[in-house]
């Protein structure tokens, strides 16, 4: 018996992005410098913890430069870069806005792979459906301390550092979906900032710990060596010295149903696994631009108002000649395309003149104004001059130009003539001026352009 085609009768719904919503930040992890491959472990480690808004496999060339990272940002949806750099003293990571910046530089002052914390860990935990959604991050001391004002460089910080992770909203927020955390810690005593990153997971709260396994796990235990059910609940009691500490600060009601035992309106447990990796950042400076621009912040180096002003004059001075030089290559940019439909136009019109089929439209075409309006732009001072230049000569000058006007108008009507026989705009070679000067090699007196040149 022949099989019959299995007809699909569940079909899958695309899910159709909000316009009102903003996209989530995504992000590009790489390698800079010289001796950037020592940052290649803790770059792929990066790059997990930012998972999923991140390019896991990118793949960076010691060729490649910070403009080609911009140029393919923009169509990726990409908003921030976070590039690593090694020297020969010390480890540096930059966390910039795509395209325009600012620029957070951070000395690495220590660091520790996630293969180093979890191998330090009794059983580490780092499921990996974990790494499907984005993890929530919480920033801890970059406030201002007690009755004095945030700093404006931490609160530039601390914005940009925020911004790399979806924003959060707690009343449409799903606990099924919080898998992961990263946590910020700022010592205002020295600086430092502490960068952790852990796994969330929740366990019920005041059962026994043989129902928390059976609820916890979907295989059956093995009872076969009791004699009721009741047995295998009575045989433990409610957990280990160990589960007991710290219980009160670590038990939450719940709001959702997570599953596993843990109901809505029920007292569960939460617990962090630290996954990696571990890190020790010291702030160094804050650039206006990406990697370039007006110093914002620097943690080492003071001016004073006059340098600091100097700098910025000079840097609006740089600003105002970048922008001139965009100016003008755009100004070419449209000239040269001008050009070219010229020259695409002309030929097209040849062709039709060779085939007998002359263009029926004669007004100009929008290239025509638009390249006129350019050239008048660009030669309207000159032609002022050589009109001052003209208003110098004598009156024997004046009447020379007045009798040779309708010479021009007799040299107009040879080149006329040249089109219609020849097929093409004459050049100066091929004509003979009308003051005597032979500038092409036909008979003097005749039509201007060579009988014997084939059209």
């Amino acid at each position: 018996m022949a099989k019959t085609r299995r007809r699909k009768k569940r079909t899958h719904v695309e899910d159709v992005p909000d316009p009102s919503k903003k996209p989530d930040p995504r992000t590009f992890v790489f390698r800079r410098g010289k001796h950037a491959n020592l940052m290649a472990d803790l770059e792929m480690d990066i790059r997990k913890m930012m998972m999923p808004n991140t390019a896991l496999n990118l793949r960076e060339s010691k060729r490649n430069m910070l403009r080609d990272f911009v140029s393919v940002a923009g169509p990726l949806g990409v908003t921030h870069f976070i590039m690593l750099t090694a020297t020969e003293s010390s480890n540096y990571m930059r966390v910039a806005k795509s395209p325009r910046g600012p620029t957070l530089a951070l000395r690495i002052k220590g660091y520790s792979l996630a293969r180093d914390v979890q191998s330090a860990q009794a059983r580490p935990r780092a499921p990996p459906n974990a790494f499907q959604t984005p993890p929530l991050v919480v920033l801890n001391g970059f406030g201002g301390s007690a009755g004095a004002p945030q700093p404006e460089h931490l609160k530039l910080a601390t914005v940009l550092l925020q911004a790399m992770f979806p924003p959060l909203n707690v009343n449409k927020v799903k606990l099924s979906a919080c898998h992961r955390v990263v946590l910020l810690t700022h010592d205002k005593n020295t600086g430092m900032i502490s960068l952790r990153h852990y796994s969330i997971s929740v366990a019920p709260s005041g059962i026994r710990k043989s129902l928390k396994a059976l609820l916890q796990h979907k295989a059956l235990p093995k009872m076969g060596e009791f004699q009721d059910v009741s047995e295998f609940v009575m045989k433990s009691g409610y957990g280990s010295e160990s589960e007991g500490e710290d219980a009160e600060a670590s038990r939450v009601t719940l709001a959702q149903d997570l599953g596993h035992g843990n109901a809505a309106g029920r007292t569960s447990r939460v617990r962090l696994h630290e996954i990696g990796p571990r890190m020790e950042l010291e702030m160094v400076k804050i650039e206006e631009g990406l990697c370039e621009g007006r110093v914002l912040y620097h943690s080492h180096i003071a001016k004073t108002p006059e340098e600091a002003a100097a700098l910025q004059k000079h840097h609006e001075s740089k600003n105002a000649i970048r922008a001139q030089r965009r100016q003008q290559q755009e100004a070419n940019v449209k000239r040269k395309r001008l050009e070219a439909a010229r020259k695409e136009a002309e030929k097209a019109a040849e062709a039709m003149r060779k085939s007998g089929k002359l263009p029926q439209n004669q007004k100009k075409q929008w290239w025509e104004e638009e390249l006129e309006a350019a050239e008048q732009a660009s030669s309207g001072g000159s032609e002022g001059e050589e009109e001052e230049g003209g208003g110098g000569e004598t009156a024997g000058g004046k009447g020379t130009r007045k009798r040779a006007r309708p010479a021009r108008d007799d040299e107009d009507d040879d080149q006329q003539y040249f089109r219609e026989e020849v097929g093409h705009d004459p050049e100066e070679t091929d004509m003979i001026g009308r003051d005597g000067s032979n500038r092409g090699r036909g008979r003097r007196g005749g039509r201007g352009f060579s009988r014997g040149r084939s059209s």
